[in-house]
């Protein structure tokens, strides 16, 4: 079982869901027919009496989460307004601040930096403080931590829990596995004319929002067998990240995704890596990219909203050649296309509009 599983409330005898280890199976005893088979049965037993109520677990908090979900955007749009007001208290100003630090700058993306942006999502951190790859001393360095340092400050600073989700925002598309990735473009701030306390409040039900919407990431890139719904055939390793930019308009956030498929074919020996993300910024719009990595070629295959967009890009297509050519991959299909399905739309059934 993953280890990012602590995003659910740890069941009795669930403990193993914090740390990533399962237990042994307790031997059970037989009534008299004994051997290999009624291990085996016993076993199963044990098996299916630890994953019923962990699966219950995970449906409730994807349930409860999708209620309240929303985006990076907004939060940061108004996470600046809210610095500019006169009284904030200095652990709120430090805890919003460490936020805005994890941001990537827009214009300078590159390799390194996305690993790092990937690596400090949080959507990973139970997962590498198990496996002892993050020192404890810098586990608070990521989206996730400082979302929840924010909430204390604001929390404490209001003298609230919680608030209720704002319903006059309508969320991005919720992650779940198998969707396209999502953007979510810059927007402009909503507390700018409200006073401090005001301005706090819907800082914090935002704060609550992006937190809700990163269980369903970390959730999202749960294996298929550990999903609350899964096609008992799907194999595929996935993982899900939104990754916050600064762009000149705001903050824009790009989803990534990254997948491991096995090999197709049986004379294939190596996976099939594949890379999907979705940008939506000015001057291009929304534009959405799928990199695949299939045996020693790397295809590209972009989709943008704006048909201006899709052939400024397909123009520069000798550019992009040139540079996986300079990174040592051997380019395979490059093009640009254009179509209105850059807007996403969740399986009827997946989700319920939190409104109703």
């Amino acid at each position: 079982m993953g280890p990012w599983m602590s995003v659910v409330p740890v069941q009795p005898g669930l403990s193993y869901a914090a740390t990533g280890t399962r237990p042994e199976p307790m031997p059970v005893a037989g009534n008299g027919g004994g051997g290999a088979a009624g291990a085996a049965t016993a076993a199963a037993a044990v098996e299916a009496a630890i994953v019923d109520p962990l699966m219950a677990a995970l449906t409730e908090a994807l349930a409860t989460a999708a209620t309240r979900q929303n985006g990076l955007a907004p939060l940061f749009a108004d996470l600046q307004a809210l610095l500019t007001k006169p009284g904030v208290p200095q652990t709120v100003r430090d805890a919003a601040q460490a936020l805005m630090n994890l941001r990537l700058p827009g214009d300078g993306l590159s390799g390194p930096a996305l690993q790092q942006a990937v690596l400090k999502s949080g959507v990973l951190l139970e997962a590498m403080l198990a496996s002892g790859r993050l020192p404890a001393a810098t586990a608070g360095d990521n989206i996730k931590s400082a979302l929840q340092a924010l909430r204390s400050a604001l929390q404490s600073f209001l003298g609230i829990d919680s608030t209720p989700p704002d319903l006059h925002a309508p969320p991005p598309l919720p992650p779940f596995r198998g969707s396209l990735p999502v953007a979510q473009p810059p927007i402009p701030a909503s507390i700018v004319d409200t006073g401090l306390r005001e301005a706090a409040t819907k800082v914090l039900s935002q704060t609550d929002a992006a937190i809700a919407r990163h269980v369903m990431l970390q959730i999202a890139s749960l294996p298929a067998s550990q999903q609350p719904s899964h096609p008992p055939d799907d194999h595929t390793q996935r993982f899900v990240f939104d990754i916050p930019l600064v762009t000149p308009q705001g903050t824009a956030v790009m989803q990534l995704q990254i997948e491991r498929d096995a090999p197709q074919k049986r004379d294939q020996q190596a996976p099939i890596w594949t890379v999907r993300f979705a940008i939506d910024i000015e001057p291009l719009g929304a534009v959405r990219a799928r990199v695949s990595q299939i045996g020693d070629k790397t295809s590209v295959t972009m989709v943008a909203e704006r048909p201006a967009s899709a052939a400024a890009l397909q123009a520069n297509m000798a550019t992009l050649q040139n540079g996986l050519t300079r990174a040592a991959l051997e380019p395979g299909d490059l093009h640009c296309l254009t179509h209105d399905q850059t807007k996403v739309v969740a399986p009827q059934g997946q989700f319920v509009n939190r409104a109703s």
